[in-house]
C-alpha cells in the first residue's frame, strides 16, 4: 500500500479531534497510514483503536532537536532559504511567531517522513499545523494536501503560498470554502474543493416509549461562543413552563467555572447534568443505546470563530436523534425543516420554543430523527466521504488511480 502520512493538531495524542477517529481508519482502507501531531504534549496515544502508526515527536524535544540539526547539516542552504520566507513574508504577527517556534518541528517532520517512506502528505488545518508540513514537503519533494475546517481559515498564515503548494485542498463546509476563495486569486480558486467530515453510521436504538423527564444532551466543550448562557436560559424557561426534562452538558470546560456557576444561579442543578470531558467513543456509545432523544447546540458567531458542519449534530442525526441548533456557521448545510430545527442565536425564547416542541411533540421527534438518519447516510457517512478523500489523494502528483489500481490498490469507483 501508498504510505500516506496524515497530519493533525493533536489526535491522536490528546482528546480532541474526535472526527477523525472515523476518517483514519477509513483511510486505512486505501493506504499504510501514519498519523502525527504538531502540538501535542503527551506521547500518550488515546484512541488506540485506530488502526495506522502513531508518531509523536513532541513540541521541542531532544529529539526533535537533534532531527532538526541533521536536516540542517544536510540541506542548510534551503532550511536558511524556508526560515528566512517564514520570517520575513507577510501574515500576521503572531502567527509568524508560532511558525518560528515550531520550524524545528518542521525539520524533524521532514527527516522523519522521509526516513519512513510517506509518499503523501495531508494536513488539517491551514495554520501551524500546515506551516509545518509546507515545510517539510519543501525539503523532501514528497507532496501534500490540506484540509481546511473552520477558523483556520482566517488565520492569516500564508495561506496562498500553502494553496498554491498544495496539491488540493479539501475544505468541509460551503460557505468556508466560499471565505476561503475569496481570499485567494482567482488562479488558486479550483484547488478548494468541498468535502465534508464523515460520521459512522451505526445502528440506530430501537424507537420505544418511555417515561420519564425527555432527555437532551448538548455535546459541545464550554466555551464562550457555544452559547451555553442562552441554552440555560432556555431551559430555565422550560422548567418555568412545567416540561419535564434533563439536559446533560458534556464537554470540556473552558470558562473557568463561570457556565457551573450560571447553572447553579438559574436554579437547573436538578435539570443539567455537568459532566465534563466524556470520550467520543463513550458518548456514541450512549447515542447507540438511545440515552438521549433530543440534541442541542446553541452556538454563537464573532468574528473568525464559527461552527462549520459540527460532528456532535451528525452523529446525533446518525442515531435519529432530532436536533435544535442556531442558524450559524454552516450548520444550515446539514440542518434543515425536515430533520431539525433551527433558531437565530443569541435567542433563549427561541431556543426554548424550539425544545418545547419536541419535548412535548414525540411524533415530531420520530419523523425528524428518521430524516436525519436518511440526510447523514446519503451525505455524511464517512466511507463515502473518505473514498471522495483518497481518490483526490490517488489523482494528485505522483500517483494516479489508474497506477495505483495496476498495483493491487483498493478501487475508488
Amino acid at each position: 500500500m501508498k504510505r500516506l502520512g496524515f497530519v493533525c493538531g493533536l489526535f491522536p495524542f490528546a482528546y480532541r479531534e474526535q472526527y477523525f477517529e472515523a476518517e483514519v481508519p477509513s483511510l486505512a482502507a486505501y493506504f499504510d497510514v501514519a498519523t502525527f501531531e504538531t502540538r501535542a504534549t503527551q506521547p500518550v496515544n488515546r484512541y488506540p483503536e485506530v488502526p495506522g502508526t502513531p508518531v509523536y515527536l513532541g513540541f521541542f524535544n531532544v529529539r526533535v532537536a537533534g532531527l532538526a540539526l541533521r536536516e540542517f547539516g544536510a540541506r542548510p542552504l534551503a532550511v536558511a532559504r524556508l526560515f528566512a520566507e517564514l520570517a520575513f513574508a507577510p501574515c500576521a504577527i503572531r502567527a509568524r511567531a508560532v511558525n518560528l517556534a515550531l520550524f524545528p518541528k518542521a525539520l524533524a517532520l521532514a527527516q522523519t517522513v522521509r526516513a519512513m517512506g510517506i509518499e503523501h502528505l495531508h494536513v488539517n488545518w491551514l495554520t501551524s499545523s500546515a506551516t509545518i508540513v509546507y515545510v517539510a514537503s519543501k525539503l523532501t519533494g514528497i507532496p501534500f494536501s490540506i484540509t481546511a475546517h473552520q477558523h483556520d481559515i482566517f488565520s492569516d498564515n500564508l495561506i496562498e503560498r500553502k494553496v498554491r503548494a498544495a496539491e488540493f485542498v479539501r475544505v468541509i463546509s460551503e460557505r468556508n470554502c466560499e471565505h476561503l476563495r475569496a481570499q485567494l486569486p482567482a488562479e488558486l480558486r479550483a484547488k478548494c474543493t468541498v468535502l465534508h467530515i464523515g460520521v459512522r453510521l451505526p445502528e440506530p436504538p430501537a424507537i420505544v416509549a418511555r417515561e420519564g423527564p425527555v432527555r437532551i444532551v448538548c455535546a459541545a466543550r464550554l466555551c464562550e461562543w457555544k452559547g451555553h448562557r442562552y441554552l440555560i436560559e432556555a431551559l430555565a424557561a422550560l422548567r418555568d413552563r412545567g416540561l419535564a426534562f434533563v439536559c446533560d452538558f458534556a464537554g470540556a470546560d473552558e470558562t473557568g467555572g463561570e457556565i457551573a456557576r450560571l447553572v447553579t444561579a438559574s436554579g437547573l442543578g436538578d435539570r443539567i447534568r455537568m459532566l465534563g470531558y466524556v470520550p467520543h467513543a463513550d458518548l456514541v456509545r450512549a447515542h447507540e443505546k438511545g440515552e438521549y432523544e433530543i440534541s442541542v447546540l446553541a452556538s454563537t458567531e464573532r468574528d473568525g470563530e464559527h461552527e462549520g458542519i459540527p460532528v456532535a449534530l451528525m452523529e446525533a442525526m446518525a442515531v435519529r436523534m432530532p436536533v435544535v441548533a442556531t442558524r450559524t456557521g454552516s450548520v444550515p448545510e446539514l440542518v434543515d425543516e425536515s430533520c431539525g430545527i433551527l433558531v437565530e442565536q443569541r435567542d433563549p425564547a427561541a431556543l426554548a420554543e424550539a425544545l418545547g416542541r419536541l419535548i412535548e411533540d414525540p411524533a415530531l421527534r420520530g419523523r425528524l430523527g428518521e430524516n436525519g438518519r436518511h440526510k447523514v447516510l446519503a451525505e455524511f457517512e464517512t466511507s463515502e466521504t473518505t473514498k471522495r478523500l483518497a481518490g483526490l489523494i490517488f489523482a494528485s502528483a505522483p500517483w494516479n488511480e489508474a497506477g495505483s489500481a495496476a498495483k493491487g490498490q483498493k478501487s475508488l469507483v
